[in-house]
């Protein structure tokens, strides 16, 4: 190799890791941008939370402060999973998941038993019974982080995760001395 193809040949892979470094910085970028902006649903949301509020001071309402540590009771999560309207109203999968894990870490805390254990007449628990209850916890956790607010990906992703142990439908078959 001569002098020349030396330096075209440094010259290319000197340009071809700037082209991968600025790809990465681009992608970087991107991330970066993603994680510190809000949607544009969200916006609109607390624009108008935000109107609304102004026109209650501005007209001499009076405003109530929520605390955003209060959390619903566990009678209010119940009405809100099992009661008659919520089942005519219906609920995607994401959000009867996170309201049952709701439910069940207020259940936890005030003392109770973990709604995910088995019940019933005979059952003694055993640590086993523990481990896989918090992993189905755990899992239903993961999913909906990985679903970031839309069910469908949320219903894929658990899906994903879990096996179908349902028994084989028996296949219809025809009697031979039938006509």
């Amino acid at each position: 190799m001569n002098e020349q193809e030396k330096i075209l040949t440094e010259q290319t892979s000197v340009s071809g890791e700037e082209q991968s470094n600025d790809s990465v910085d681009y992608i970087a970028a991107i991330n970066e941008m993603k994680q510190n902006s809000v949607s544009r649903e969200q916006y609109e949301k607390l624009k108008q939370e935000n109107k609304e509020l102004l026109d209650t001071l501005i007209n001499g309402g009076q405003v109530e402060m929520i605390d955003p540590t209060t959390k619903p009771s566990i009678d209010d999560l119940r009405q809100q999973l099992f009661s008659k309207e919520a089942a005519e109203k219906g609920m995607t999968n994401l959000e009867f998941v996170t309201k049952s894990l709701e439910l069940r870490d207020a259940i936890i805390e005030s003392g109770g038993t973990d709604p995910f254990l088995p019940v019933g007449k005979g059952i003694e628990l055993t640590r086993d019974d523990y481990e896989a209850a918090e992993f189905t916890a755990e899992q239903f956790r993961e999913c909906i982080d990985i679903a970031q607010g839309n069910s469908e990906v949320f219903t894929a992703e658990l899906m994903r995760r879990t096996v179908d142990n349902s028994l084989p439908i028996a296949k219809k078959t025809q009697n031979p001395y039938r006509r």
